[in-house]
């Protein structure tokens, strides 16, 4: 699984726990113009480059997977973008997804929306154990 799969799919499967999301509105690398409602937050989870692995007897144990999740929030957005957005890290917090860059609200030259980018990293095993 993708790790953008993984976090579309845990946010999608628990968006009653965040607060003023809409699964509509949970993104997987662009906007889907034709079903966001975008008088709401938007996310658009999409993936960065591994980081560090762990290597034993030259096979990789596990690798430091990185996601970002752009939020976009119109113009006139009267909702608390800061709650929205520790709503999301204080729940892939507790699925051991960790956020290690908040790079702050912008607004946007061309759509004039606002925006803020959260870079989250977990590490994935890549040995599957094998039944006995």
């Amino acid at each position: 699984m993708t790790p953008t799969a993984k976090i579309i799919g845990l946010l999608s499967g628990n968006v009653d726990q965040l607060k003023d999301i809409l699964i509509d509105n949970i993104c997987a690398y662009k906007i889907d113009n034709e079903n966001v409602d975008d008088t709401h937050a938007i996310l658009v989870v999409s993936e960065d480059n591994d980081g560090q692995r762990d290597v034993g007897n030259d096979t990789i144990l596990s690798t430091i997977k990185r996601v970002s999740i752009m939020f976009y929030y119109p113009i006139n957005f009267e909702g608390d973008m800061d709650l929205i957005e520790k709503s999301v890290e204080s729940f892939l917090y507790a699925h051991g997804i960790r956020r290690y860059l908040n790079a702050g609200h912008v607004i946007t030259p061309d759509t004039e929306n606002i925006t803020n980018t959260l870079k989250f990293n977990y590490k994935q095993d890549e040995i599957e154990e094998e039944d006995e």
